[in-house]
């Protein structure tokens, strides 16, 4: 008779605690960096060691998750004559320095070859039009390996407001979701109310999406809002808050502290908040209203995103200055 195999010990308390400690690791280290000077960074992972995993910060990937975004992307910064810009405080047909971190979830495999393609849409939320600035390629060394890339890029020659948006590729990545960053920010002077239009872009002008990817998107965010609870297509839904990025590393870092929700710093309101948009209908203009504090002191940020259908579609962080 072949003997028995021995059963597996049962997982201990310590064990237990080890791993929910590995994961909430891995978990909160998407936001422990400070990847505008190149430092160490971990990505939200799939249980896939033999494949590199480039990524960026990710605000669509957080959105799913439920998680609080920023449209400040840290892993983009725009420089001139070496000095970093605000990203809506630009000069029209003026060449600027781009710098782009590229991190890589992997312990085992570099990231070589990652394509980083870099392109400008419309300021608002959903933009459809994009424009090509260039195709980079970044060679990422194993994690917490990170790799920066530059590219020039001068701004139109019209003024308006740019979003950065950055997509990475590669032929062996194991994790997709983690590779679509924009850098979207805007800078408001408040005397005592500021008034900021924002553009939110319709995802669907036609109808309801017949593009089998997209529609499966839809159908996974709807099912997870529960039976009865998916909202129509055309439903857009904007939230504002103030999070802020917790930049922080190692035992600095705090998961209660960095995913903790901040509600908004001064009195805010969106006009309209909800609406529907029409068949055909291509964009509709909302209007972000601050009351910001009189007198002098600390600018603050507030962070604009807006939901299509349930699903993600984009945002801007306006950072408004106290008019004192």
């Amino acid at each position: 008779m072949a003997p028995q195999p021995l059963p597996l010990p049962a997982p201990t308390f310590t064990s237990k605690c080890t791993s929910c400690w590995e994961t909430l690791c891995r978990i909160c280290a998407i936001l422990t960096n400070k990847r505008k000077t190149g430092d160490r960074c971990v990505y939200f992972p799939e249980d896939v060691s033999n494949r590199p995993d480039p990524c960026i910060y990710d605000q669509f990937m957080l959105m799913q998750l439920k998680l609080p975004v920023t449209w400040d992307n840290p892993d983009v910064a725009i420089f001139k004559g070496g000095v970093e810009q605000f990203t809506y405080d630009l000069t029209v047909d003026t060449e600027y320095d781009v710098a782009i971190t590229v991190h890589n979830n992997s312990k085992e495999k570099e990231a070589l070859g990652t394509h980083v393609e870099v392109r400008w849409i419309e300021f608002g939320a959903g933009a459809p039009v994009r424009h090509f600035i260039t195709s980079l390629i970044a060679d990422v060394p194993v994690w917490p390996g990170t790799a920066v890339v530059h590219t020039p890029w001068r701004t139109p020659a019209s003024p308006g407001h740019y979003c950065i948006e950055v997509e990475l590729s590669h032929p062996k990545d194991a994790n997709p979701a983690n590779n679509l960053g924009w850098n979207n920010t805007q800078v408001k002077k408040a005397a005592s109310q500021v008034r900021s239009p924002i553009r939110i872009f319709n995802r669907w002008v036609a109808g309801p999406p017949i593009d089998q990817r997209a529609a499966a998107r839809l159908d996974a965010f709807a099912s997870a809002q529960g039976p009865g609870r998916a909202p129509p297509w055309n439903y857009v839904e904007i939230e504002v808050d103030s999070y802020v990025f917790a930049d922080a590393y190692g035992d600095d870092a705090h998961p209660d502290v960095m995913f903790a929700p901040r509600a908004p710093a001064w009195p805010v309101s969106v006009e309209p908040r909800l609406f529907a948009f029409d068949l055909g209908e291509a964009y509709r203009d909302v209007d972000l209203i601050v009351d910001a504090p009189d007198g002098p002191g600390h600018p603050e940020q507030f962070n604009v995103t807006a939901w299509q259908g349930g699903a993600p579609l984009g945002g801007v962080t306006v950072t408004v200055q106290r008019g004192g």
